[in-house]
């Protein structure tokens, strides 16, 4: 069976989901905090987070970057989206608002006062549609506390970890 390796910043942020998709899928894993910026040339693109995957005997085989690529990857391979190419385009999409919100958050704090607060209104209005997006979501799923199905998924992981 694989292992991990989980390089990111001590942060919830753009991690958070790994973190909890590695738990969810009870593999084995272990996180490291490179010294940054000195281990910035040494990441597949000069970035984090990146996840390695090691094989059966140890060896690191396979490198992925990017957040919702990592994501993505281990959505797929543990089963928390469906196999139906529509249901998973549903949850990804639900994944990518949320990327965008944050994405557009992070920006606010370089904009003028004056601009911060008609930025900080605008995301407060996309916060308030993704909630009752997802609220609607929740009620259609019959208030299982899940928003697909009968078990946890990669929407109930992202979702939580916006939030959190």
């Amino acid at each position: 069976m694989a292992s991990y390796i989980f390089r990111y910043f001590e942060a919830i942020s753009l991690g958070e989901t790994i973190r909890l998709l590695l738990t969810a899928a009870k593999v084995d894993w272990t996180e490291e905090c490179p010294e940054w910026p000195k281990e910035k040339p040494n990441q597949p693109f000069g970035r984090l987070p990146v996840l390695i995957e090691r094989s059966a005997d140890g060896s690191p085989g396979f490198v992925l970057s990017e957040s919702s690529t990592i994501e993505r990857y281990l959505a797929r391979t543990y089963g928390f989206l469906p196999m139906d190419p529509r249901g998973a385009a549903v949850q990804e999409q639900l994944r990518d608002r949320q990327i965008d919100m944050i994405m557009s958050f992070r920006g606010h704090s370089t904009v003028s006062d004056s601009a911060k607060e008609e930025a900080y209104a605008k995301f407060e209005g996309l916060l308030d549609k993704m909630i009752s997006i997802h609220t609607d979501i929740l009620r259609e799923n019959g208030n299982t506390g899940y928003s697909f199905g009968s078990k946890l998924s990669y929407t109930d992981m992202a979702m939580y970890s916006f939030m959190k």
